[in-house]
């Protein structure tokens, strides 16, 4: 396990036991300040890690290329073509002059990756660059974890979802006679068109200056920042496109699962709020005093919702309250896998200048970054999104 992955584990330690500090009732707030020291301490010792891991696997990849080559045919040495990418690629971001053959790579590479960039005149990421966004975006609080992620290679496209329906039975037959029609599933078509998002990324030419690890380690967490506030967005846009309905006490929770949701979507339900809506949860107490939420048996760290039903809690900047009207807080129940999909085009494009806009007189670089993705609401009878009044 790479020393990386075991201050992953720590950090996530802390981080439970952070909300098990804020669930704890006469807990001070020295207590609180020095949990969030530790979180921070160790999200600092996690970045720095990752970026000598990064500089250390570079001075690796370099010292095989430059002294371990593989010999082919005729005595010609071939050199790594994602090596020789990810070199082309941060040399055009640096703004260098590339060579011919550099730019015949980039293109080719481009063009194997996506069947159709887009004509941004950017160039793809690097795969490997890929993979450790992927990886980052894990230790962020992300909406994407809980809808369907569907990777798409083209620009434009539909999936035929099958629609719930109430089936008819089989029409009883005897031998001998022709057996009688049935009715057939119910398609309902989805389509998606991919669009670009993205935004500007000014980066100091200092940085530029230094090795392509600590630069990839910079443009990864930056873009997997902006890749998961992206996607928290548009997930909670789809969301508030439902009606909502209210909610006042466990009764009226009792009932969205026992009546409005399906039986099977109920039986993967999990219950979605945000800070606010979750303080409510936790409040909640019977005619005996006793806290309505129940700890998870196998994690103690995290409630239960009757149970059963796994409460996620997210910030209120990503779930935000609904304040038009007083204070009301967001509690979405049901299946969000089943309710949302996310077209994913896997392509990440940058390209940068040192003379456009404010870079010049800034003394910059300006890295434009674009993202490819759209969303769609496949069953929004797959959750209910409650709100419940606060003041």
């Amino acid at each position: 396990m790479k020393i990386s992955d075991e201050i992953r584990i720590k950090l996530k330690e802390l981080n439970n036991e952070a909300d098990a500090l804020m669930n704890k009732e006469g807990v001070k707030a020295e207590e609180i300040n020095n949990k969030a020291e530790e979180i921070r301490t160790m999200k600092a010792k996690l970045n720095f890690q990752i970026q000598k891991e990064a500089a250390e696997k570079a001075d690796a990849e370099n010292s095989i290329n430059a002294g371990n080559m593989n010999q082919v045919e005729g005595n010609e040495i071939e050199v790594d073509n994602d090596a020789k990418y990810s070199k082309a690629f941060f040399n055009s971001l640096r703004g260098k002059r590339i060579s011919i053959e550099d730019q015949e790579l980039l293109q080719k590479f481009s063009n194997a990756l996506s069947s159709s960039t887009g004509e941004d005149g950017g160039f793809l990421i690097p795969v490997d660059q890929k993979t450790a966004i992927k990886e980052l975006k894990r230790e962020y609080k992300s909406l994407e974890e809980l809808v369907n992620v569907e990777s798409v290679t083209t620009l434009t496209g539909s999936r035929n979802i099958e629609k719930d329906s109430l089936y008819t039975p089989f029409t009883e037959f005897t031998e001998g006679v022709d057996i009688p029609d049935t009715d057939t599933p119910q398609f309902v078509n989805i389509p998606y068109a991919i669009k670009d998002r993205g935004g500007i990324l000014p980066i100091p030419n200092n940085l530029l200056a230094d090795n392509n690890a600590n630069l990839s380690a910079y443009l990864n967490r930056w873009l997997a920042r902006k890749q998961v506030a992206t996607r928290n967005k548009l997930i909670v846009d789809i969301l508030n496109t439902k009606a909502k309905t209210a909610i006042t006490n466990f009764d009226d929770l009792k009932s969205v699962f026992n009546e409005t949701l399906d039986p099977a979507i109920a039986e993967m339900s999990v219950v979605v709020t945000n800070q606010t809506g979750f303080n409510w949860l936790d409040t909640q107490k019977d005619s005996q005093g006793n806290y309505l939420l129940q700890s998870d048996p196998t994690d103690k760290t995290k409630k239960l919702l009757f149970g059963e039903y796994p409460i996620l809690k997210y910030s209120n900047k990503t779930l935000a309250n609904d304040t038009t009207l007083g204070i009301k807080a967001p509690i979405i129940m049901g299946s969000l896998k089943e309710a949302i999909t996310l077209f994913d085009r896997d392509a990440i494009s940058l390209m940068s200048t040192q003379v456009g806009g404010d870079a010049f007189k800034k003394n910059r670089t300006d890295t434009r970054a674009i993202t490819r993705e759209d969303i769609k609401l496949v069953d929004e009878d797959a959750f209910v999104y409650g709100e419940i009044t606060i003041e």
